[in-house]
């Protein structure tokens, strides 16, 4: 046995010498292929998101219920009448062309025939278009038709957050792991982020519920269809005649055929294929119904196919791990009998009418597209509710209650600030001494706080790190500061706030002045002007080419309040040419390495990229962007406070109780700055988990901190954080409220928190 494993091994060796020439020259194809193809197998293998079950898989064996004889005699006596009530949805586009359901609505109220025993009836499934849904109520009308509505609201949408349940880990929405997955996957999860909207919304299965009990107020056999679904006379007799020949029956599957032109069905005698997904009847004592959790999109109507073990295709389907499972087969699955067809009228979309399994997936790609654009576009009209020259965060009643009433003490706050600030600036980046690594003055540049200078090396490169030793100037407002950038930063935002909020309640023109004076010099002169970027933020000599760390990028966390300001300055040159810089800049944050990266942070970091974000759309009017954000934003915080509200990642840190307050009110920053262009963060699981965190903070402080917290805290801080749970919550945790108008701008405290949109009137 020896011997031969050493014959093999030999006859290896000789293998690989004789072919290592073609393997040398083969290398530059053969090793990157390699190297992909590991990568891609290592992807896949990895992908949580693109595992898949059939759903056969879920469904398990059923035992049929016995039949209740005495109910049976019951419904054979009863008299064969007919309820036939369509849900009519709203339009969605590309899925369909825009005024199709009233052109359906119109087409069958003009050309169907009247059916023996069978009342027609309406649902109007919260149509948000209210001129559509005038024209559709004037149209039943005057066919004297029968119809209930099921109102849309516009609050209530706004109110209804993101769909998280289905991930085990939330973050997929902000670390990246969603850019790996291909675009069909990347919709598949965005759309189950969207489900409860879309269920409000849609609200497939929900009206057809309210359908089916429409029609059992009036008949013995319902049929709760679909808005597009129309009879002829032969398709009719041929359902009627199939259902009173096995009145047995509890559910009916109606096969659908899809017309491509309706005036066909108008002939008299077409039988078309009908082989796509069908309709459901049901008779009165049917106890069944459809579940209004599956959203559509996600086969809401099949999941009562499955439920029912009702065999077609969708047996062969696939689940993946966020789509919620069918119910196993009921046992009165033996109870469902076919009966005659249906014609499904054109959507307006000729190419997404195409038979099989190509057209299944062209409307479904339409489906999901049409489904996150409606919802997208519901939503972002309740955005943006005020003026462009109103504050988003700053609560501009409580300003104008300040204003003549100067002994206030957030009054006299905001007036001390000011005659401070006028006595400050212009600042600007060509301030400092020296351009740092890009030879550029007007280039923004600080260095990383704890990095120095390599003893080991004649050049003092790649500096090293030296923990807890700050570099001389890298703390705000000490004197060497001045070499840097970010303390003239900070007074720019800070000054800008104080001189706009004390011009709001004084009135006097000085204020306003300096202002637009601070910020023509940081933004618009071309000589002092910063360029739009932080590609020297937070620089490591010697590492990344001299480039600035993803970190950096918390250094402009501020422009959430700051952009407030300029929002107050009465001049439309100086407003202009700040959005025109923003709308520079904010491509940078988003796609640049350190922006891509700091995005992906699981901690305060990436609370505060979100806020900066938020910001920037915000002022740019970018409501497309906005709703990204607080997607991405409410997925963050559910992945990285747990329910109980902690925060494990703020806790690994030397300095726990200031990280995690630091944390929580950034957040609370950005949930605020949200609302104040019409989303509704607060009213979510988010906001609740936000809660539940900020509670656990202020209780576990008030009882004694016992983490690690190398540093003293300043208690005071956290009493804009009780403000907000007062407001928010209705609770109060913290017996003392005494607090500065004013923090360390490291505390993530806005100046004069008390003006802020999120504090009650008795908190100012």
């Amino acid at each position: 046995m020896l011997d031969e494993k050493v014959r093999r091994k030999h006859l290896r060796n000789r293998l690989l010498i004789l072919l290592s020439p073609i393997l040398l020259l083969l290398s530059p194809v053969l090793v990157p292929a390699y190297l992909i193809w590991k990568r891609h197998k290592k992807a896949k293998a990895g992908s949580r998101l693109s595992r898949r079950i059939k759903i056969s898989a879920s469904l398990g064996p059923v035992k049929p219920a016995p039949v209740d004889q005495e109910a049976e005699a019951r419904a054979d006596a009863m008299p064969d009448s007919f309820a036939l009530c369509r849900v009519i949805g709203n339009d969605l586009v590309p899925r369909h062309k825009a005024g199709q359901s009233l052109e359906n609505v119109s087409f069958i109220l003009e050309h169907e025939p009247e059916f023996e025993n069978c009342t027609k009836l309406w649902v109007l499934n919260r149509i948000f278009d209210a001129d559509t849904e005038a024209k559709l109520i004037a149209l039943l009308e005057a066919h004297d038709q029968p119809y209930r509505r099921i109102p849309f609201d516009a609050d209530t949408l706004q109110k209804t957050g993101f769909n998280f349940d289905p991930f085990d880990a939330p973050m997929v929405f902000a670390d990246g792991s969603l850019e790996k997955e291909d675009e069909d996957m990347r919709a598949r999860v965005v759309a189950q982020a969207y489900r409860a909207r879309n269920a409000y919304v849609m609200n497939n299965n929900g009206a057809r519920n309210v359908a089916l009990e429409f029609c059992l107020e009036h008949a013995k056999w319902a049929l709760p269809f679909d808005g597009n679904c129309y009879f002829t006379q032969a398709a009719w007799a041929a359902f009627r005649d199939d259902v009173l020949a096995h009145r047995d029956k509890r559910y009916f599957v109606v096969p659908m055929a899809r017309m491509q032109n309706n005036a066909d069905l108008l002939t008299g005698n077409i039988a078309p294929k009908a082989e796509e997904e069908p309709q459901m009847a049901f008779r009165y004592d049917a106890p069944l119904r459809f579940d209004p959790a599956h959203p559509y999109g996600r086969r809401p109507k099949v999941e009562l196919f499955l439920h029912l073990g009702i065999p077609g295709p969708w047996q062969s389907w696939f689940l993946y791990p966020f789509d919620l499972a069918p119910r196993p087969v009921s046992p009165e699955g033996h109870r469902v009998g076919q009966a005659g067809w249906v014609a499904r009228l054109f959507s307006g979309k000729a190419r997404l009418e195409v038979a099989g399994t190509e057209g299944v997936v062209v409307r479904g790609t339409a489906r999901n597209d049409a489904i996150r654009a409606t919802l997208d576009m519901l939503e972002a009209r309740q955005m943006f509710p005020r003026p462009s020259e109103h504050p988003v965060f700053y609560d501009e009643a409580r300003i104008q209650a300040l204003s003549g009433n100067s002994d206030a003490a957030d009054a006299k706050a905001v007036l001390a600030a000011a005659e401070a600030a006028l006595t400050r600036g212009p600042f600007s980046v060509t301030d400092k001494p020296d351009p740092g690594p890009s030879g550029d003055l007007q280039d923004y540049f600080h260095p990383a706080p704890y990095w120095w200078p390599n003893p080991k090396t004649a050049d003092g490169l790649p500096f090293v790190r030296q923990d807890g030793r700050r570099v001389p100037g890298t703390r705000l407002y000490e004197a060497e500061s001045a070499l840097y950038d970010r303390t003239r930063l900070q007074r720019l935002f800070d000054d800008t706030t104080a001189l706009m909020l004390a011009d709001r309640i004084t009135g006097s023109a000085d204020y306003a002045a300096h202002a637009r004076q601070l910020v023509h010099t940081w933004f618009l002169n071309p000589k002092t002007r910063m360029n739009p970027h932080l590609t020297f933020a937070q620089v490591r000599r010697g590492h990344s080419g001299d480039r600035g760390l993803c970190h950096g990028l918390i250094e402009t966390k501020d422009l959430y309040y700051f952009l407030d300001a300029i929002r107050m300055i009465d001049d439309p040159e100086v407003v202009d040419g700040v959005r025109d810089w923003c709308a520079e800049f904010f491509p940078w944050f988003q796609t640049s390495d350190q922006g891509a990266e700091e995005a992906r942070a699981a901690n305060n970091h990436g609370t505060c990229y979100d806020l900066q974000s938020a910001a920037l759309a915000a002022f740019l009017g970018d409501a497309g962007a906005l709703q990204k954000i607080n997607l991405r934003a409410q997925a963050r915080l559910m992945g990285t406070i747990t329910a109980q509200g902690e925060q494990p990642h703020e806790m690994k840190r030397t300095l726990t109780q200031h990280y995690c307050a630091f944390n929580l009110q950034s957040w609370i920053n950005l949930f605020d700055l949200l609302e104040g262009v019409g989303l509704q963060p607060w009213s979510s699981d988010a906001g609740t988990r936000l809660l539940v965190a900020m509670r656990h903070l202020l209780t576990e402080s008030a009882s004694g901190w016992t983490h690690p917290q190398v540093e003293p805290f300043e208690a005071t801080r956290l009493v804009p954080i009780e403000a907000s749970l007062r407001q928010r919550g209705g609770d109060s945790v913290l017996t003392s409220t005494e607090a500065p108008a004013c923090f360390y701008p490291h505390d993530g405290i806005a100046p004069f928190w008390r003006l802020g949109r999120g504090m009650t009137a008795s908190t100012s």
